[in-house]
């Protein structure tokens, strides 16, 4: 088998595995990539392309110049069906007329000038598609990626705000500490040198007053 010609898979769509991989083509169907063979290309985006002469179209349906299909969205060239045709004309496109009509066969051999018309619609189509899901894709990642930078910069601001609570509350704690302090120093401003075992003799304020350093507040060690 040769490498650079892999068999040919099966139509996604109607299953027919058809003679040449050229003839499958990967859309975009449903936002999944799927393969599908011409025909059902063609099938599946009808309305997209005149079923006449297999030109694509890039506007909207315009009365003067197209015609559409009575029982499908198929929408065709007033001139390529009938030039002469009038404003009433009942149009039904080849695909609605004909029950077993097909728009390529995939078993066949060769490729003649009306094939290649219709590969090469199918060709586009499929590119088109591709191209929407591309875009599709690229839109949703910058959303996705916007909806992360957001994120991050709450999670920072979290942060930041988190932090800056800490600092308070140590600093807060910290004040606390300095006041319990000086209100120790004030109780207790001086330590008596002389540790002899004697009790004070004085009480002034509620406080004995020492008697190794006399008019000085008693600490605990007086004791």
């Amino acid at each position: 088998m040769n490498p650079f010609h892999p068999s040919p898979e099966a139509c996604d769509c109607c299953g027919v595995t058809p003679t040449s991989p050229l003839f499958l083509h990967t859309i975009s169907y449903r936002a999944i990539n799927r393969r599908f063979c011409t025909n059902c290309v063609l099938k599946q985006q009808q309305g997209t392309f005149c079923p006449i002469c297999f030109e694509l179209f890039n506007d909207s349906f315009i009365p003067n110049i197209h015609l559409m299909c009575i029982r499908c969205p198929s929408i065709a060239h007033r001139s390529c069906v009938l030039p002469s045709s009038t404003p009433d004309f009942a149009f039904l496109c080849p695909a609605c007329a004909d029950p077993n009509f097909s728009y390529f066969k995939v078993d066949r051999r060769g490729i003649d000038f009306h094939a290649n018309k219709v590969l090469a619609a199918a060709a586009q189509i499929s590119a088109n598609t591709l191209t929407r899901a591309a875009v599709a894709i690229r839109l949703d990642a910058e959303r996705r990626a916007m909806v992360a930078v957001g994120a991050r910069k709450k999670a920072i601001e979290a942060l930041e705000l988190f932090a800056d609570v800490a600092a308070k509350e140590q600093e807060e704690g910290s004040s606390e500490q300095e006041d319990d302090s000086e209100q120790n120093s004030h109780k207790f401003p001086t330590v008596c040198s002389f540790l002899r075992g004697d009790k004070c003799l004085y009480v002034s304020k509620g406080l004995p007053l020492c008697s190794n350093v006399q008019g000085r507040e008693a600490t605990s060690q007086c004791f």
